[in-house]
């Protein structure tokens, strides 16, 4: 085999089409790109999408659902990988130290791993744990400080429930107090300014 003698394979490499030479090569004058409008110009590029003017589908279709920033600094970490940990209190940052989270990471729950196999006694501080997981911990003689956004959610929640509840009561009571009242019907001259209005 020579250097010279090396040829790409046959129908690899086609040559390019050489339109607008002449009309006998069948793709002279407008070169294939029809008669005027946007797409016999030279940089008729669209959106993706475009659809000549009309209302996309992208934005006729309905939207639903929605993206919540605190996903993006939350994190689950499985019950398991907590036995890589050698420290004896496990917060975030130990999990940081041990690579089990990134830095953005700002809130973590402690899921249970579907083998579990967690036997070390520790104490897990300033994190969120499933219930599975709080059994398992507890079962191993560990302990658990509840996280303090978790407590001031539960919180917020007791909160909420307590003034709705109060707000449902009032309207209860007003209703048992006063009755239902029917509304009062319009005189003639009430009627005949309202039509007025209308008009």
């Amino acid at each position: 085999m020579r250097l010279d003698s090396l040829k790409p394979n046959p129908g690899s490499r086609r040559k390019a089409v050489r339109v607008g030479r002449g009309i006998g090569s069948g793709l002279g004058k407008t070169c294939g790109r029809g008669v005027k409008g946007a797409g016999a110009r030279k940089s008729a590029h669209k959106n993706p999408g475009f659809e000549g003017g009309q209302m996309p589908l992208k934005i006729r279709l309905p939207k639903f659902g929605f993206w919540s920033p605190k996903a993006e600094v939350t994190a689950e970490v499985p019950l398991n990988s907590l036995n890589k940990i050698d420290a004896e209190v496990i917060d975030i940052k130990a999990l940081l130290e041990a690579r089990l989270i990134t830095k953005k990471i700002k809130y973590v729950k402690v899921v249970l791993s579907h083998v579990p196999s967690f036997t070390k006694k520790v104490t897990l501080k300033g994190l969120g744990v499933t219930r599975g997981a709080r059994a398992a911990i507890e079962a191993a003689g560990g302990t658990i400080e509840v996280a303090s956004y978790s407590t001031a959610a539960a919180q917020r929640r007791e909160k909420t429930d307590k003034r709705a509840a109060a707000r449902s009561k009032a309207r209860v009571d007003a209703l048992l107090k006063e009755g239902i009242k029917k509304p009062a019907k319009r005189t003639p001259e009430q009627k005949a300014a309202a039509k007025a209005r209308r008009k």
